[in-house]
């Protein structure tokens, strides 16, 4: 084997060779990023071992990955467009700035991923565990959740358009959001108007379109500081993914929790 035919896969957090593969020459001439790939795909057909490895920047777009176990491994600014992730266990992987668009996904474990900033656009990730996921900053628009598990996912900044979150397990933000009007029922007629007018930007405590707590605080005629502030509950981090102008018919999530807050409220 010539040195320069051959290329390696890496730990994530260390120097150690987890895959190596002879490449052809007319590979060789291909960009790293489809020479990645085409490792990958030689390491997965042979079962190797790729949790925790290095595989970003990798050119996966259209490949069959179902069923894979890729946990904890560095996915980042992968282009994984139009590829089968069916199954697939990602739990702590790292999955930010990835081009996901219509990918596979369904009954995928992705809890405590980072896909911030990713590109999910039309993904189907039904059935998928996505609890404690950051997909702060993801392009969701068009993609199905329903069925999924979105519990302490981070949605800031997420562009949820069109998306689907029909029968998504939020139990717990949803209950998470009634502990918090129990303390504000006076105040909750008046959120509830500010999400379906469109003031409501979970990612901020003040100012006339703020969060939850701020939007309270500001019904209350005080400051968001003298209030309970926490924006690690499920609730704070479920209603980032509202943003300024977002309303009940614009934005999956505004109505999600407008639907809660009148259920709360008994309209």
């Amino acid at each position: 084997m010539s040195n320069t035919n051959i290329f390696k896969i890496f730990a994530r957090w260390s120097s150690a060779v987890r895959f190596q593969c002879e490449l052809s020459a007319e590979m060789s001439k291909k960009p790293q990023s489809q020479q990645r790939g085409y490792a990958i795909k030689k390491a997965l057909a042979k079962n190797v071992d790729l949790r925790g490895a290095d595989l970003s920047g990798a050119d996966l777009s259209g490949s069959n990955l179902s069923d894979s176990n890729l946990s904890g491994a560095d996915l980042s600014g992968c282009d994984l467009r139009d590829s089968n992730l069916r199954g697939s266990n990602l739990r702590g992987a790292d999955l930010s700035g990835a081009d996901l668009s219509g990918a596979d996904l369904r009954d995928s474990n992705l809890r405590g991923s980072n896909l911030s900033g990713a590109n999910l656009r039309g993904c189907d990730l039904r059935d998928s565990d996505l609890r404690g996921a950051d997909l702060s900053g993801a392009n969701l628009s068009g993609a199905d959740l329903s069925d999924s598990n979105l519990s302490g996912a981070d949605l800031s900044g997420a562009d949820l358009r069109y998306s689907n979150l029909s029968d998504s397990d939020l139990s717990a933000i949803r209950a998470d959001l009634f502990d918090v009007l129990v303390t504000a029922r006076v105040e909750a007629p008046a959120f509830l108007a500010a999400l379906k007018s469109g003031r409501v930007d979970g990612s901020v405590y003040h100012g006339e379109c703020a969060c939850l707590v701020g939007t309270i605080a500001n019904a209350r005629g005080v400051d968001p500081d003298s209030l309970f502030c926490d924006a690690s509950r499920p609730i704070e981090r479920f209603v980032m993914g509202i943003k300024k102008g977002d309303t009940p018919d614009t934005n999956p999530v505004s109505a999600l929790v407008a639907e809660w807050t009148q259920l709360f409220i008994g309209e």
